[in-house]
């Protein structure tokens, strides 16, 4: 059985994409976010699994119109960012996953053969990840319960990718990559995304001619 789990934060402005906001209003960054959310949901909801997750940090009343029908709401659980990712393919793996996947929802341009890779590599890797180009990494994947790799991971930073990479290894668990990918946090990785011959991201084309008509 395998188990996809997208991760979004409530779209509430000043609380997401505050990086944005050197170029834009914080309801504009929220506006995009909202966007970014839902081109996301298009390219994971194209992926054949058994489960679906949108797993939400914030009021789940605040993401209403983002999630297909079919997907799961749950919660995010854990006192940070690793702790929560741990939980949540951990619960997939305990439940009757045999891999369990999870991405966020700053990558709207993703290819869906990305995440058709990382299954694959999960054959032959207890765990998965594709890294970003700014030093994280914007997937994970396991088929085996994780034991607290994040402990000394600075999430968000320039070192996560190397630290969790690092972690796993110390555990002395099979790592299998996928190709990068560059996910947005500021508007120049904004500008790059869209300046790029990418596929789809009607959603996101959409809200920058909303916000620049």
């Amino acid at each position: 059985m395998t188990d996809l789990i997208v991760y979004l934060k409530a779209p509430i402005p000043g609380s997401v994409k505050t990086r944005l906001q050197t170029r834009y209003s914080p309801a504009a960054a929220a506006q995009l976010y909202r966007a970014f959310i839902q081109d996301t949901f298009d390219t994971a909801s194209r992926i054949d699994v058994d489960r679906r997750y949108a797993a939400i940090d914030g009021p789940m009343s605040e993401t209403e119109g983002l999630v297909p029908s079919g997907w799961n709401l749950v919660a995010q659980e854990g006192a940070d960012l690793g702790e929560r990712m741990r939980h949540s393919l951990n619960s997939s793996l305990n439940s009757g996953a045999t891999k369990a996947i999870l991405i966020g929802t700053d990558i709207p341009s993703l290819p869906p053969a990305h995440l058709v890779s990382a299954y694959s590599r999960l054959n032959d890797n207890d765990v998965v990840l594709g890294p970003t180009s700014d030093g994280g990494f914007y997937l994970i994947g396991a088929r085996i319960e994780l034991p607290d790799i994040f402990a000394t991971v600075t999430c968000s930073s320039e070192h996560a990718f190397e630290q969790t990479a690092d972690g796993i290894r110390n555990h002395e668990h099979m790592l299998g990559l996928i190709p990068p990918w560059n996910d947005i946090d500021t508007p120049e990785d904004l500008d790059a995304v869209l300046n790029t011959d990418v596929d789809g991201l009607p959603h996101t084309r959409r809200a920058i001619r909303e916000l620049t008509s």
